[in-house]
């Protein structure tokens, strides 16, 4: 059978979609390019905010006009599978945790017949998975914490540690099959095993301990796991096959704000676990998260989240204006006015777009050991050991060499592979 799979949204949910590509291929059937050529259409949708839930929406009328069997996988599958029921009536349900259950509900949807899902959840890792130069690879599902903006809670659930031989494994088969990137993802990295009894740390060794040249990206913590297992990050930082890169999401500078996004912490503890990280461990990147015009906010506590930026320097900042969730406390809250909340999200852009140049500055001159990972148009991409994206004239996805520095953007540095290397 001939299927073509479409994902958008985290890591998370790419790595779902390569566990069910995996599947897929194990199953004999045959993975397309396009809608055109495909039996069946797979989409992986994502609903984090309200800009992509609509264009989730718009590719589900493009997927239904195509008159083909059709599977909704991903977040809006388990959190609103009204609103898809609703568009297509006909369509089958993938939530996040049936994978597994991907060949049966392909065998359904070729026969026109109506699907109950299973009550059974399965261990992810145990599951194959389709793999490239990267691979994000899911360690858990869901959360500890109740973020009063968040939807991905009701799509994901609570927190759900998957075996670490299982990981290991799925992982070494990767590396096998030519992955010199693997992603290490959840909602929560740091949490990893707090259900379960298992040490994140100890999972993080037993990949390191797999033979070859590679690099492991440990994906987005909670400040408040972080706090919990300091330590333990900060010797998994310390392995030199793991990327120096700590994805850390303040979301407001203002205590006051943070309490009513139900976060758990304030500035001055979120600002102490980045001093530490940058004390312990050298050269680190700090990537960071801010959502502005969060309801209620006044101009002054923007104004702690902008200076929040300029203290803290993040080498990235990923900034989203606050959408309204559906099943969300926050979305019962006073919405601040979209001309303010523009102007808001204006202002922190041009702040943060001016920090990450200055960090990205303090590079040039520097050298780094920069493995390839693709092809960008005419350029070659690469990734330091603190995973900055390097851009270059050569190189083949997957090649390790030193890069000396000599120019940056916002979003990018400029190199040169050293001409003594072969």
């Amino acid at each position: 059978m001939k299927v073509y799979t479409e994902a958008y949204g985290c890591a998370a949910n790419q790595g779902d979609a390569s566990i069910v590509e995996g599947i897929l291929e194990r199953e004999g059937h045959e993975l397309v390019d396009s809608i055109e050529n495909a039996d069946v259409l797979i989409l992986f949708t994502c609903i984090v905010i309200e800009k992509t839930e609509q264009r989730m929406l718009h590719r589900m009328s493009i997927f239904r006009d195509a008159k083909k069997p059709l599977i909704v996988a991903g977040c809006m599958a388990s959190a609103m599978p009204g609103m898809v029921k609703k568009i297509l009536p006909e369509a089958y349900l993938l939530p996040p945790r049936s994978l597994h259950e991907i060949s049966d509900i392909m065998d359904f949807a070729l026969e026109g017949r109506r699907y109950k899902k299973s009550a059974q959840e399965v261990d992810k890792s145990v599951l194959p998975i389709k793999t490239g130069i990267k691979v994000n690879i899911p360690i858990s599902d869901g959360c500890l914490y109740n973020c009063s903006y968040c939807i991905t809670k009701r799509a994901r659930g609570s927190l759900t540690s998957y075996s670490e031989g299982g990981i290991a494994e799925m992982a070494a088969d990767a590396i096998r099959k030519g992955c010199r990137e693997i992603r290490l993802t959840s909602q929560d990295t740091a949490a990893y095993g707090m259900d379960s009894g298992s040490s994140f740390l100890s999972l993080v060794e037993r990949v390191c301990s797999i033979e070859g040249n590679f690099r492991i990206r440990v994906g987005m913590m909670h400040p408040l796991s972080l706090k919990k297992r300091m330590d333990e990050i900060i010797e998994i930082f310390s392995k030199r096959k793991v990327y120096k890169f700590l994805h850390l999401p303040l979301q407001s500078g203002s205590d006051e704000i943070l309490k009513k996004m139900r976060r758990g912490y304030t500035f001055d503890d979120f600002r102490e676990m980045v001093e530490e990280m940058r004390k312990k461990v050298k050269d680190i990147t700090f990537a960071t998260d801010v959502i502005v015009a969060f309801p209620t906010e006044s101009e002054e506590q923007f104004e702690e989240t902008c200076n929040a930026i300029r203290e803290l320097e993040p080498d990235v900042i990923n900034i989203t204006r606050f959408s309204p969730r559906p099943y969300t406390d926050a979305k019962k809250m006073a919405r601040i006015d979209t001309k303010i909340a523009k102007e808001r999200s204006r202002k922190i852009t041009e702040i943060a777009s001016s920090t990450t140049l200055k960090k990205n500055k303090e590079c040039i001159g520097r050298s780094y050991e920069v493995m390839v990972v693709e092809k960008q148009g005419r350029w070659t991409v690469g990734k330091t050991e603190n995973y900055k994206s390097v851009f270059l004239d050569k190189g083949i996805p997957g090649e390790f060499f030193t890069v000396d520095i000599t120019d940056a953007t916002e979003t990018h540095l400029m190199g040169e592979r050293r001409k003594n290397q072969i």
